[in-house]
């Protein structure tokens, strides 16, 4: 599957994403914020704390200060 968003997400094959994060409206409206989006990470970056909290808190802020309904 990687290989596919590689392929999607890329410029020639010539860069591969850190990361990407897909918001779910219908999760959101269900369940609130907590399971709203999943972030998928690149596996070389799957045990950093550090991006990991950083990843964490920058979905947050998109979800605290942007409208849902409006996306």
């Amino acid at each position: 599957m990687f290989k596919w968003i590689q392929g999607k997400f890329t410029n020639n094959l010539t860069e591969i994403p850190l990361f990407y994060v897909n918001f779910n409206f219908k999760y959101y409206e269900e369940y609130g914020k907590r399971k709203s989006c999943v972030a998928h990470i690149h596996p070389i970056l799957k045990d950093d704390e550090i991006i990991i909290n950083k990843l964490n808190e920058l979905i947050d802020y998109i979800r605290d200060n942007y409208d849902m309904n409006e996306i």
